[in-house]
């Protein structure tokens, strides 16, 4: 999503350093996120390769997207995202999250009070020796915080958020630690998937940041999930809406533009929590329930057509694979802009114009040839057990 500074950098007071660095053998790692699947999937590379390195891993999420983490530790946490946002409208006077005060608020005041105190109590118990957060998430930090430990800021979208965002967000935080007399501690580094063909020209990377190589989530098909079937003589054509934008409608719009072209095949992934049948009447177009974004991408997918969201973006480009992009909400035109520039896509504005785009990108090889530049480019990254191994100097010294 958007891209906020690690808190301190603002010049607000209170900043301190860690009191100790963890040990480097048993390393209890705490993992924190705003809890949105799409926040949680990109940081769970990083924690897999911790836990291989012999970490003791936990990642905080509400029991309803606990399924997402695999085989490492969860701590049940807070509330979950819906419930977040209900609570939000309640304190904002409903507010559209367009309102850059009232997202300001969820990330912040919101997920704060309602997630905090019983996050502090978790953490009491199982004592990390640092914890990793999402670049939204606001308990990780304060838990750091509070407990004076390091902490590893994740990146989850470009660095392009809207001006506005950051300061409303630091506005909010003050109070939140001066109430609780917490000193705020500089993060150790930034973990950033995001290639440098997709930085905005000019952009100055920070100091400590540490580049990780995009994957895209993979984990065991729901129960039931029928396999994917080979892919026949067309191209086969993705269409996703991501995991934030729950839209059938815009979905069902984008498929009938796709599915009217005649030498297509079209997978066409429902958004969870929206209610879609699965069976459609039209030969050439498959529903699927959710399906992680490896599996769909092993399955011979040529184009992808997407709301660009930051990890539908990533996971395509790491797989050298063009999108059409309508953009809708938060951080995506930014994400979408980068991928037109870079020659990997075409951004449109109406769903009925994806058709045309998915046709353009299939009949001009140039937009392949520059989602696989930037494939190439996310593939020379150093994996999730090479940043861990990085990380762990920085906390030696």
């Amino acid at each position: 999503m958007y891209s906020l500074p690690s808190p301190g950098t603002d010049g607000s007071p209170s900043l301190s350093t860690p009191a100790t660095a963890p040990r480097q053998a048993g390393c209890r790692v705490l993992v924190t996120a705003v809890p949105i699947p799409g926040h949680v999937m990109p940081l769970l590379p990083l924690a897999h390769a911790i836990a291989a390195a012999g970490g003791q891993v936990t990642v905080a999420v509400p029991a309803s997207i606990a399924h997402l983490v695999g085989k490492l530790a969860v701590l049940p946490t807070g509330p979950d995202i819906d419930i977040l946002l209900t609570e939000n409208a309640r304190r904002t006077g409903g507010a559209d999250l367009g309102d850059i005060s009232a997202l300001a608020q969820l990330f912040t005041s919101t997920r704060i009070e309602t997630t905090f105190d019983e996050a502090l109590r978790h953490a009491h118990r199982i004592r990390p020796d640092l914890i990793v957060a999402d670049e939204y998430d606001t308990i990780g930090p304060m838990l750091a915080a509070a407990l004076a430990v390091p902490w590893i800021q994740h990146a989850i979208g470009l660095p392009v958020s809207p001006p506005a965002l950051a300061p409303a967000m630091q506005d909010l935080l003050v109070p939140q630690y001066v109430r609780r007399g917490i000193a705020r501690i500089e993060r150790l580094a930034l973990v950033d998937p995001w290639p440098q063909a997709l930085q905005e020209p000019g952009h100055v990377l920070p100091p400590d940041r540490l580049t990780i190589r995009a994957q895209p989530y993979a984990a065991p098909m729901n129960a039931g999930q029928p396999l994917l079937p080979a892919p026949g003589s067309h191209p086969r054509v993705l269409v996703t809406l991501g995991t934030v934008l729950l839209d059938g409608e815009l979905l069902d719009a984008l498929v009938d533009a796709v599915a009217a072209l005649d030498n297509v095949e079209v997978l066409a992934l429902v958004p969870p929590g929206v209610t879609h049948p699965l069976t459609d009447p039209r030969g050439h177009v498959r529903f699927l329930g959710f399906t992680p974004m490896a599996d769909l991408l092993a399955a011979g997918v040529s184009v992808i057509v997407a709301a660009g969201g930051a990890g539908t973006v990533l996971a395509a480009l790491s797989h050298g694979i063009p999108m059409v992009l309508l953009p809708r909400g938060a951080e995506k035109p930014q994400n979408a802009e980068r991928v037109v520039e870079a020659g990997a896509g075409i951004a449109i504005t109406d769903p009925a114009q994806a058709g045309t785009a998915v046709r353009e990108l299939i009949a001009n090889p140039s937009y392949r040839a520059a989602a696989a530049q930037i494939g190439e480019q996310i593939s020379r990254a150093p994996d999730a057990g090479q940043v861990w191994a990085a990380l762990r100097e920085r906390l030696r010294t």
